[in-house]
């Protein structure tokens, strides 16, 4: 099995590390040797924080890690200072997310969790994260780093670019772009596209 830990010890990390546990369940494929974090104790749910940044650009042999951590520009962040060659980025998959076609393509690092449904056509960029019970339809792409939070709907042909935060529960209708470092609030359905930069809330979703 190949070694693998979590870069991240905060409530998603936990969340990742459970997830590893049950693809191992399913087919057992990562030694899941613990956290690596700047700023949590020395031990998360009975596994080890490894160290932290500088730690893990010490490694000395091929790990592979998974970037768990929600917000879009803190994992940005966090990527940007691992610079050790030892360092691989798996995508991760539950064994319960409906990954779609061979038309859809995942960049390293994204994290797709448990009861997402994507279908046709979809592309996300590296180190994007899906999480529980999203769907995502024909024709969408999704931009690095960006976040797309529990129960979300994203239909067809949106664009949602990079480093964007969608939250709990948003709808966006089709053919919509929410451009670069936007944030959908909570709840929110999105009837237009979104600018860069700006948060929407409400229904329909206006700038605030």
């Amino acid at each position: 099995m190949k070694d693998i830990a979590i870069f991240g010890a905060g409530g998603f990390g936990r969340e990742t590390a459970l997830m590893i546990k049950q693809i191992n369940h399913v087919k057992p494929q990562w030694n899941l040797l613990g956290f690596f974090d700047d700023g949590i104790q020395k031990e998360v749910d009975g596994l080890p924080v490894l160290g932290n940044s500088f730690s893990l650009n010490s490694w000395q042999k091929e790990i592979h890690i998974a970037v768990a951590v929600a917000n879009p520009g803190v994992r940005k962040k966090m990527v940007s200072s691992i610079v050790n060659p030892n360092v691989i980025y798996p995508v991760l998959i539950h064994p319960l997310c409906q990954t779609g076609d061979e038309s859809n393509t995942f960049g390293r690092g994204t994290i797709l969790t448990s009861g997402c449904i994507l279908t046709t056509n979809v592309h996300l960029g590296e180190f994007v994260i899906v999480n529980l019970l999203t769907t995502i339809g024909h024709d969408v792409t999704i931009g690095d780093y960006s976040a797309i939070m529990p129960n979300c709907s994203i239909s067809g042909f949106d664009h949602i670019g990079s480093e964007c935060m969608i939250g709990a529960g948003a709808r966006l209708l089709q053919n919509l772009t929410v451009n670069n470092g936007a944030n959908v609030g909570a709840g929110a359905v999105v009837t237009k596209n979104v600018a860069s930069n700006a948060t929407v809330v409400g229904v329909p979703a206006v700038s605030v």
